[in-house]
């Protein structure tokens, strides 16, 4: 015989002896004294027979419980198929089978008794019983040492508890009363079918409930039916409404009516559909604007490049005059700065998007800061057409900024002021705080017509010169928006007509 097999048999047989001798023990406690003075002579000596005999069982079970050094390791490979069980399902089977265990024991107990009246009809319900209970009793010892092994991993306990059907059980009825109206209203319907089923069974007991249950079908039942349809309704159009949504069709709104959870969530979904449009506007946007930042970046450094190939080759050729070739070379060092400003300032940009930037901060007046930007460009500003108009606050205005980035800000805009300003015009520059805040604001009529779409100018190589013949590269707004993000402040663009308004918010101490 196989070992596997052979083991096996030993472990059942060594359960059997358990049982046997588990049951006599039992026996003898509770009969004992039934048997000695109500019973025959033959009745005691077959009673006392088998009370020694499952005490020598119950022995020799306990013997080789102790050679098998505990309980038998052939049980282990139920335990593959064990661990399949939630937690909850393994405490239960297990209290149900020392409760049918015992139950077991009991019943053997009365078969033990007529069978000592010599009822031979019950010997064999004896041993049936014995045999059963024999493998019951392994399922409870096969439990228990399941069990206690998996009590030892605490860790892993709690993991086996959070897929238990309770705790799911548990986490679903909190789930329902999230919303407590619906929840209530669930239960409430649920009381009402439970109360009308069992109304049912009632009048068809006693058929003068028809009226009571009539009437209250009418002023209950009827008003419940009306609302549950009404729900599954609105439940079917939502449902509808969000296959429409994935299939790309936005259609009309879903009508909202009264608070209920049903209108609430129709809400939502109105919602979340106009935030998809939104989206897939700004998509578009994004898109266009991409396209059109290749275009540009490909124009703006296509033109200095293609001058310097021209003049080079012209170099070559030869037979030109020292005045040409001077000539010649100053156009191409011009040329060649203005790809290097492109570059620089193409790389600056992308620093500041990617986060690579780093800011040395210090305390610096924006006040004194600004003049020092307007000093920058004080000859060009006297050789310009512009009169500006300068308002600063009367005290010194203090922010914690890295000085050097914000003076590039103050730079780029009044450099795009000078280029892109409508000639004879005023320019107007303020500074001003409220409460904890500072505020500077940059005004000039735009000598090109604006869009309305004054967010755009934010874009790399975005330029209020649509044909692109200013010399400027088109990232100073987006230079300037990127530091003055860095340093956690606000740089909005409004346009209204032609005129163009900066403004700038930071932080002040």
């Amino acid at each position: 015989m196989d070992i596997k097999w052979r083991n096996s048999l030993k472990v059942f047989g060594w359960s059997v002896l358990f049982t046997f001798g588990l049951s006599g023990l039992l026996s003898f406690l509770n009969y004992s004294n039934f048997f000695i003075l109500t019973g025959r002579y033959d009745q005691q000596m077959l009673y006392w027979t088998y009370a020694a005999l499952s005490i020598v069982a119950l022995i020799i079970s306990v013997l080789l419980l102790k050679k098998m050094n505990g309980i038998p390791s052939e049980l282990d490979v139920l335990k593959l198929y064990y661990q399949k069980l939630t937690i909850d399902i393994r405490v239960g089977d297990l209290i149900l089978s020392v409760l049918l265990y015992l139950f077991l024991m009991h019943d053997f107990k009365w078969k033990i008794v007529q069978t000592f009246d010599f009822n031979t009809a019950y010997i064999s319900d004896v041993v049936g019983l014995i045999l059963f209970a024999s493998f019951i009793f392994l399922l409870v010892i096969t439990q228990v040492k399941f069990l206690l092994d998996e009590l030892k991993d605490v860790e892993h306990l709690k993991t086996q508890w959070k897929h238990a059907l309770i705790h799911k059980g548990m986490k679903n009825l909190q789930d329902v009363f999230l919303n407590r109206k619906t929840g209530t209203q669930l239960f409430l319907l649920l009381a009402v079918v439970f109360c009308f089923g069992v109304g049912t069974f009632i009048m068809l007991v006693d058929p003068f409930f028809i009226l009571v249950y009539f009437f209250l079908g009418l002023v209950i039942g009827l008003p419940v039916f009306i609302v549950l349809v009404k729900r599954v309704g609105e439940f079917n159009r939502i449902l509808e409404k969000t296959s429409e949504l994935v299939a790309g069709k936005h259609g009309d709104d879903l009508k909202v009516k009264g608070k209920s959870v049903m209108a609430k969530l129709a809400g939502n979904i109105n919602t979340l559909k106009h935030g998809v449009r939104v989206s897939q506007n700004e998509q578009a946007k994004s898109e266009r604007l991409k396209t059109e930042l290749v275009t540009n970046v490909s124009h703006d450094l296509r033109t200095p490049l293609t001058s310097i190939i021209t003049y080079t080759e012209l170099l070559k050729t030869g037979g030109i005059s020292k005045e040409e070739q001077a000539s010649y070379v100053e156009i191409i060092d011009q040329k060649s700065k203005r790809l290097k400003v492109l570059i620089d300032d193409l790389f600056e940009v992308s620093k500041m998007a990617s986060g690579n930037m780093e800011l040395t901060k210090s305390k610096v007046d924006l006040v004194q800061l600004l003049q020092q930007a307007l000093a920058e460009h004080d000859n060009t500003i006297r050789e310009s057409s512009l009169q500006f108009r300068v308002l600063n606050a009367e005290k010194p205005i203090y922010t914690i900024v890295d000085g050097q980035k914000l003076w590039r800000v103050f730079d780029n805009l009044i450099s795009n002021i000078l280029k892109y300003s409508m000639e004879n015009s005023r320019v107007y520059i303020s500074t001003t705080t409220m409460e904890d805040q500072a505020h500077i604001t940059f005004k000039n009529m735009s000598k090109y017509e604006l869009n309305d779409n004054s967010e755009e100018l934010f874009e790399r190589f975005k330029r209020a010169d649509a044909s692109r013949h200013t010399d400027g590269s088109g990232l100073g707004l987006a230079i300037a928006k990127s530091i003055v993000d860095l340093h956690e402040g606000t740089l909005d663009i409004e346009t209204d007509g032609d005129l163009f308004k900066v403004s700038i918010t930071l932080q002040r101490v």
